[in-house]
């Protein structure tokens, strides 16, 4: 897999001629890119006037206070609730001849009424934090450090923070943010992005020497129909222990007016001791003025041990139904509804959301 992921950087570094990218597809590039609909509805965010004095900071920033309340109900368990509150700020630093670089700053404070055993109610985290450096004019080639999404499958263009609907990205890696750096670029036919990540996910713990690389090339997102090829490989800290895994995936995406359909799938091993097999299909619809979007989703998970490949696999699958409604500029209201098809015992799980951004 490493040799893999070397190949994929070779490649798309031999391209990355700052004049293969159109000033239109750097605007649609998923990586910088704050609008892209690759996901939920647009989050809002206010602008600052930018003043002579402190143009350098204010000019081309966008940012919002974000507030949000949930309640998780299951069938066998009553409800809990979980809150968040912080700042979400995006900003493209220039000068007068191009831009630099783009910095996203996600700062949280997350309550939860029932934390795991031995963790505390209120949590500060660091959603996302990174400055991506362009290292050419055009976008072809980039620099991005911090706390960065990893690059595999539909997580790489996500910009859905603190929402309901999420991808397969957490069940299927064990992580979706990490800190780390990697090399990404929009060319004229692909998007691609690698990445050397620590392996701890929101914090940042060197314990048995965790380490992730990853990878994701794939065609320009704002078309009709995109597509793209992932791989990743490393050792994965969760909970205290160590997990090698190794993953390749491909992704799809097709948009069509108002519906909107994603899909991934992935193979790959777990602690050299399982093989594993997930897919994953999202379609969406969304109204013509873009303040309802409804959604369904179907996950499958599959497992079998590698030494016991006569043996049939062990299967885990839900559908989950969900809707999202903006009521104006700053309030958003969410309800999904998760259901599961397999037979494996777990409940039923109903979630509410409501969300404020001031700004």
């Amino acid at each position: 897999m490493p040799r893999v992921l070397a190949a994929l950087l070779c490649l798309v570094l031999g391209f990355s001629s700052p004049a293969l990218a159109t000033d239109s597809e750097i605007e649609a590039s998923p990586e910088d890119s704050i609008d892209n609909g690759f996901g939920d509805l647009q989050l809002p965010f206010g602008q600052v006037r930018a003043g002579e004095t402190w143009k350098f900071l204010t000019e081309n920033l966008r940012w919002a206070v974000d507030f949000a309340g949930r309640i998780n109900a299951t069938e066998d368990a009553g409800y809990t609730n979980q809150d968040f509150f912080g700042l979400d700020m995006h900003k493209v630093v220039s000068t007068s001849k191009r831009d630099i670089g783009t910095m996203l700053v996600q700062l949280y404070v997350d309550y939860n009424s029932d934390p795991p055993p031995g963790k505390n109610d209120w949590k500060f985290r660091t959603r996302l934090l990174f400055f991506n450096y362009h290292l050419s004019g055009r976008g072809g080639l980039n620099v991005r450090l911090g706390h960065i999404l990893i690059p595999y499958g539909l997580n790489l263009p996500s910009r859905t923070p603190g929402t309901l609907r999420q991808f397969d990205t957490g069940a299927n890696l064990g992580l979706k943010v990490d800190w780390g750096t990697s090399v990404n670029g929009v060319l004229s036919n692909l998007n691609y992005e690698i990445a050397l990540t620590r392996g701890s996910g929101m914090d940042y713990e060197s314990q048995n020497d965790p380490y992730l690389i990853s990878g994701r090339v794939g065609t320009p997102s704002h078309l009709p129909l995109a597509m793209g090829i992932s791989g990743l490989h490393g050792k994965v800290l969760k909970n205290g222990r160590i997990i090698p895994r190794t993953r390749i995936g491909v992704d799809w995406r097709w948009l069509g007016g108002p519906l909107d359909v994603l899909a991934e799938l992935s193979i790959g091993r777990d602690s050299h001791e399982k093989d594993i097999v997930n897919s994953f299909i999202d379609v969406s619809w969304r109204s013509p003025m873009e303040a309802l979007l409804v959604y369904v989703q179907g996950n499958i998970m599959m497992n079998r041990g590698v030494a016991d490949r006569d043996q049939s696999w062990e299967k885990l699958s839900y559908l989950t139904l969900g809707s999202q409604l903006a009521l104006g500029t700053h309030y958003w209201l969410s309800a999904d509804y998760r259901h599961e098809i397999t037979n494996t015992g777990k409940p039923d799980r109903v979630r509410a959301q409501i969300r404020y951004r001031f700004f």
